[in-house]
């Protein structure tokens, strides 16, 4: 009975060390599993963070921008107030400080800025001289062509003599109903 004992304690310390082989290798796969998880989320936080500090340092920028946007005129224009009232020194140093501050595309924006405008301006008064030469030409064609139309047909306007002294046979109806009143004009009788 001692062997069956001995015998049988050996197998309960294999099947022992089998179930904590067992335990390891379901350790080992979840701390694979929770070490990928981890990975994962790791990425998706670097990738938010990313993203949130690249709209930081953006906005950092334009509010800079901005600023210097707004500052550089203001020195200019102290400058400005300092030549006519102080020291011209301080004033040129003014003027040194705008330069520095203001933004290179912003120097080349006025420049571009006030040409662009004044070929706009030239542009637009081209345009409405152009529109009214053509008004004024098709006025005077259209004159001309009214006054062809009369004298070819050798008549008056309405109400003036021809020139052989008759007046005009298309206000001699007007004139001789008795409707007519002043100046070949119908009023209503009946009222």
């Amino acid at each position: 009975m001692f062997y069956g004992r001995v015998n049988d304690k050996a197998n309960g310390t294999d099947s022992l060390a089998a179930r904590a082989r067992d335990a390891g290798t379901a350790a080992a796969a979840a701390a694979q599993t929770a070490a990928a998880a981890a990975q994962t989320a790791a990425q998706q936080v670097s990738s938010a963070a990313q993203t949130v500090a690249q709209g930081a340092n953006k906005g950092a920028r334009e509010r800079v921008y901005r600023a210097r946007v707004w500052t550089a005129p203001r020195l200019e224009s102290a400058a400005d107030y300092t030549t006519a009232t102080m020291a011209p020194k301080v004033s040129s140093a003014l003027r040194v400080t705008a330069q520095q501050v203001r933004p290179p595309d912003m120097q080349q924006k006025n420049g571009r800025s006030a040409l662009t405008w004044s070929v706009l301006g030239v542009a637009v008064l081209a345009a409405a001289g152009a529109v009214a030469a053509m008004v004024r030409h098709r006025y005077r064609s259209a004159m001309a062509a009214d006054t062809e139309e009369d004298t070819s047909a050798g008549t008056a306007p309405a109400g003036m003599a021809t020139p052989d002294g008759s007046a005009d046979s298309a206000s001699a109806p007007a004139a001789t109903s008795p409707d007519a009143g002043v100046n070949g004009r119908v009023s209503a009788s009946d009222r």
